[in-house]
């Protein structure tokens, strides 16, 4: 019986854009490696959730005399040690400073330019790194998904529920509710949660993989909620670097994480949206709907994270026969309406009373069957239905 193929050793090289445009790409292919290039700066990479959460070994070059660069190189390695070997990247290489580099605890260090022969041996120095590592705190490969409305009463909760209960059925799922002033998550699901954000806040330097497990609660599907603290908090008492660690646990934690982001744009808003692999925006078939859903898909295309917008019309009153003419909406939109979703109020609001799936309320409704379609979409989007139980 043959064994299964061991899967290619992933590494992403970070150089600065002038120095990726000298590489010539055609000279990385390595057996049992897949390379690529992220031309730009080491915290861009850290920032771009998904490609960081798909890096098996780091390659990042900056400048290790400037002492703003070193100092984030520093602290990225640490933040990273104990999942993702780093390897240096720098021109003009000294003795004096591959020690100082060394003690930041990178796994090794490459002079720029480098050769084809010098690349090889640094990336199977990573590989060694990878290999010794534990498999528990290796990094995960969870999918992040972030819900948010274009504006308030679009239905953003019951869109993220009901989806996280599909997903459910087939893998580990957390969904997060880090609305902190209205948020429902838990009780759209009929969960009633000792522990809730609030309390993965209070941990400060104790919050880690374990303890964001044991704060989440547990509904009769196997899915696991992350609960809106009990009393209304202000938006900034999240900051970006919490919502990161979030949900870079959670990733580690779980096959899918949704999150269910709050309509208003704050500090931390884009760290959860640069840390998803997919971000559904929800709106409804109105004007303010649509309109208001153009300007929020202006902001994340002015943050480069257009390519990671789905759109989600809800409530749509469907004909008898045929679709619904999305036509209009579309032209104000400038893009396509990804995920029409039937307006179905009595089963709905059924589910969300009794926390259920809207399934088991009403056999083969049209609803569902928008839902279980976005579900599919999204899953082959991110590569989600590829994920390995845990």
């Amino acid at each position: 019986m043959l064994e299964p193929a061991s899967p290619a050793l992933r590494v992403t090289i970070v150089l600065d854009p002038e120095t990726a445009a000298l590489l010539d790409e055609s000279r990385l292919a390595l057996p049992d490696t897949s390379v690529r290039i992220f031309a730009g700066t080491l915290a861009g990479f850290a920032s771009n959730g998904p490609m960081l959460r798909a890096t098996d070994v780091l390659i990042a070059q900056f400048d290790a005399e400037n002492p703003r660069e070193f100092e984030e190189f520093e602290r990225f390695v640490q933040a990273h040690r104990n999942h993702l070997p780093v390897i240096a990247a720098v021109s003009g290489l000294t003795v004096a400073l591959t020690r100082k580099i060394l003690r930041s605890d990178a796994v090794d260090v490459l002079p720029v330019p480098f050769t084809p022969d010098e690349l090889h041996q640094a990336i199977e120095t990573g590989r060694h790194q990878m290999l010794q590592v534990q498999p528990q705190a290796r990094m995960r490969g969870g999918r992040i998904l972030t819900f948010v409305g274009a504006l308030g009463g679009v239905g953003t909760t019951a869109v993220a529920s009901q989806a996280a209960l599909i997903w459910a059925e087939k893998q580990s799922v957390c969904l997060i509710d880090l609305d902190l002033q209205f948020g429902n998550a838990a009780l759209y699901l009929n969960l009633k949660p000792q522990l809730t954000l609030a309390d993965l806040l209070d941990a400060g330097d104790r919050l880690d993989a374990e303890f964001l497990r044991s704060v989440a609660d547990r509904h009769v599907s196997g899915l696991s909620v992350i609960a809106s603290p009990r009393d209304m908090m202000p938006l900034d008492a999240l900051t970006p670097e919490f919502v990161e660690r979030l949900l870079d646990l959670a990733a580690q934690s779980y096959d899918v994480v949704l999150v269910d982001l709050p309509g208003a744009w704050i500090s931390w808003s884009l760290s959860a949206l640069q840390k998803s692999d997919a971000i559904c925006l929800i709106a409804g078939l109105t004007v303010p709907g649509v309109h208001q859903a153009r300007r929020q898909i202006e902001v994340l295309e002015a943050n480069d994270l257009g390519d990671r917008v789905r759109l989600v019309l809800n409530r749509i009153v469907t004909p008898m026969f045929g679709k619904a003419d999305l036509s209009q909406a579309e032209t104000v939109l400038r893009r396509k309406v990804n995920f029409p979703v039937a307006n179905d109020y009595p089963t709905i609001s059924t589910a969300i009373d009794e926390g259920k799936a809207i399934g088991s309320i009403k056999v083969r409704s049209r609803i569902e069957k928008d839902m279980r379609a976005m579900v599919a979409d999204l899953s082959a989007m991110i590569g989600a239905e590829q994920a390995a139980p845990r």
